[in-house]
This record gives C-alpha cells, structure tokens and sequence, in this order.
C-alpha cells in the first residue's frame, strides 16, 4: 500500500492519507481512519439495510464470488453461458477491448475488478506497473490479491467516491459495474472516472442498455439456430434469482447528459446470455457467432449504440 497512499484521498474530507504501519491504517489529517488489512485498504461501512448496493454487496459477500469444484466462480455460473461455442465467443469479446490499453503506464485502475475472473481480463495490465483494483467485495480483492500479488493494489471503495486522487490514473477499466448501481447514482459514476484520470488517460466502461433495438433483430435473423433451452443451461440475468442490482438506463439517457467529457461508442458484445443459450453448441453456432463478431468489428460505433453491451470510450485530452 506504501507504493500508492500518494494518489490516495480520504472519501469523507478528499485530504491526502498517510500510512501508519504500527496501526495498520490509513489517516487523513483531520482525524479520519481507514482500515488496512491483509493488504485490502477498507473504505467502505459495513453493509446496513439503507445501503444503496445493499442486494450487489450481499450477493457478491455471500458467495457470488465462491468457487465450485472446478474453480468456477458463482457468478459466472449463473451469468455466463460457459459451453465453449458461446465462451469463446464472449472471450473474444474481452481481447477485442485489449488494444486500448496497449499504450501502458504506471496506474491501471480497474474499477469493480471482482476477482479479475477470466485470464483475458488479467492481461490488461501487463503494460501497467500497477493494477489499482477497486470493489466492493473484501472476498473478491482478496482473489484478485491471490492472482496479482503485488503487482496489484487493492481498495474496498465506492465507485460515485473513489478514495483516489484527481488526474493520477492513466486509464481505467470499469466493466459491468455502473448499470448496478441506483440509477440516480450512474452519473455521478461516469464522472468520478473522468475525475481520476491523468491528462491524455483514457477509460473504457462497459454498459448495458435499456431496450436496445439491434439485439432483437439479430435473435429474428438466428432464429432457425434456435433450441430448446437445455435445463442445465446457465440462467439468464434477467431470470435468475438473488442477483446484484440490475439498472440499466437507455442510450438516449447517456445522450443527454452534459458531460465534461467527450466519447465514442465500441462494443463489448451485442447480444445477451439468453440469445446465446439459444445458439447451438456445434459449427452452426460457432459460424454464427463469427459473423457476429465480425459485425462488431467493421461496425464498432453502429453496435455500441444499439447493441447490449457498450464499450464507452473515454479520453481525456492531454493539454
């Protein structure tokens, strides 16, 4: 923790922090104390029943991060299709966003970083000389710990308040996160990413869009793929029971806003877990699943818009 307490603040008073080793905490000069244990710096309250992330946080400490016998986290079996035609599909959707983090730096910060639990997410920092892994799950940076080391830092915090300085993170990764928070928080989290970005930084966000139009059209086009739904297939987020907080808001809300910064639109994946449990596991569907990320490629700003999951792509310019 030595190494980043200088891009620290303190949430409350956003004073600088200092590290008192004996006591195992962080401190701002007007008095203010944060815990720091097994190297988790602890920013957040315990959870109480007014919090606004009270069903994310349980759900995330009660086990969604725990492990079945084959290592699988709960989340990604309840929320990813994991049969290899449509994993493949989505791992390829995570390398596709590497290329902007290619340039590297000193600071990544990954925002909601949970366990860091694919090993395609894991190389986005291997041009970074630190990965700041922000979350509200103590059980989740403890995993991102066991994977990281020290080449990592780990911070329980609050998105909308990131206990970081103004302008000291080169880019910042923050994916599947802000859509679960209260809706009227969700622009208050946008900006909190621009805040913390240095001069010439850039931010990658992954979303998910209220009704958008193009996933429809693609399940018309799939349809003679489709298949009964297996038992055994994953259930979709929507159906699940005691998920996190789901809250999606539309592309003409995020169009609207006044933000202080400017964007452009990529994609992460334009269609959701309940198309692709449709898709078929075999060539068909291994076929259709190219032409879609194809699709995403030559099109990036066409299925941002319109598809599911968004990659908003923030820079901030270097002067």
């Amino acid at each position: 923790m030595s190494d980043i307490v200088s891009i620290l603040r303190c949430p409350s008073s956003h004073e600088p922090l200092s590290f008192d080793r004996d006591e195992k905490r962080l401190v701002a000069p007007g008095g203010a104390a944060y815990a720091f244990e097994a190297d988790i710096g602890c920013f957040l309250a315990p959870v109480a029943a007014n919090d606004g992330n009270l069903s994310t946080r349980n759900f995330y400490d009660e086990g969604g991060w725990s492990t079945d016998a084959s290592g699988l986290y709960d989340d990604t079996r309840r929320f990813v299709d994991t049969r290899p035609t449509p994993m493949r599909f989505t791992l390829a959707c995570m390398k596709r966003l590497r290329k902007y983090f290619s340039k590297g730096g000193k600071y990544l910060l990954d925002v909601g970083s949970g366990p860091i639990p694919h090993d395609e997410l894991l190389t986005y920092s291997d041009r970074f000389t630190k990965r700041i892994c922000v979350d509200l799950s103590v059980p989740a940076l403890r995993e991102a710990h066991r994977k990281l080391g020290d080449r990592g830092a780990y911070l329980q915090g609050d998105l909308t308040n990131l206990p970081i300085q103004t302008g000291v993170i080169d880019a910042v990764m923050c994916f599947h996160v802000i859509y679960q928070l209260p809706h009227e928080q969700q622009a208050t989290a946008f900006r909190e990413l621009w805040r913390v970005l240095k001069p010439g930084g850039i931010a990658v966000i992954v979303y998910w869009w209220a009704n958008p139009k193009l996933p429809e059209q693609v399940q018309r086009i799939a349809s003679t793929l489709r298949r009964k739904k297996n038992n055994s297939a994953p259930q979709s987020l929507q159906m699940a029971a005691n998920v996190p907080d789901h809250n999606p808001l539309s592309l003409e809300w995020f169009q609207s806003q006044s933000w202080p910064f400017s964007y452009k639109f990529d994609s992460y994946r334009i269609v959701g877990n309940s198309f692709l449990q449709s898709i078929p596991d075999d060539w068909r569907g291994a076929l259709f699943l190219r032409a879609l990320m194809v699709f995403q490629r030559l099109a990036p700003d066409y299925c941002g818009k319109h598809g599911l999951m968004p990659a908003i792509v923030v820079r901030k310019p270097s002067s």
